[in-house]
């Protein structure tokens, strides 16, 4: 089915049914649901493009920011390395610091996704040790 999209519907798919996409659709109802909720509401992309540039992570932590920054991008055409690029400059400056000075060359999302998470978990291990003295 997927084959047989065209124009905009095939752009809005594109980044989803490639085989080393981040996030693909394990059925066909996902697909045709994904669809659906692009379609129904013509001005879905040009919000959700809005909310992806002014999203920040701030004093959030990791998990629900990125929660937030999947399900935004997931209505977007954008490729993982974009992705990557963006999400590096929209965490806060503990998790950009980090980043900075690991020597660990990230070549896909879910990787640097993991990295993140695991030092925010232990900044908050940090933050809850500290306000225990």
């Amino acid at each position: 089915m997927i084959f047989r999209l065209e124009d905009d519907a095939d752009q809005q798919i594109y980044a989803k049914h490639r085989v080393d996409a981040f996030s693909f659709y394990q059925s066909l109802s996902e697909l045709l649901k994904h669809l659906k909720e692009i379609y129904e509401d013509q001005n879905l992309i040009r919000k959700c493009h809005h909310e992806y540039v002014a999203l920040k992570q701030l004093n959030k932590l990791f998990s629900s920011f990125y929660s937030e920054f999947t399900k935004i991008f997931s209505f977007l055409n954008y490729d993982n390395v974009t992705l990557m690029n963006d999400i590096q400059n929209k965490i806060n400056n503990h998790l950009q610091n980090a980043l900075s000075i690991c020597l660990i060359e990230f070549n896909s999302l879910d990787k640097l996704k993991i990295f993140l998470q695991d030092v925010n978990n232990k900044q908050q291990v940090n933050y809850q040790l500290r306000d225990e003295q």
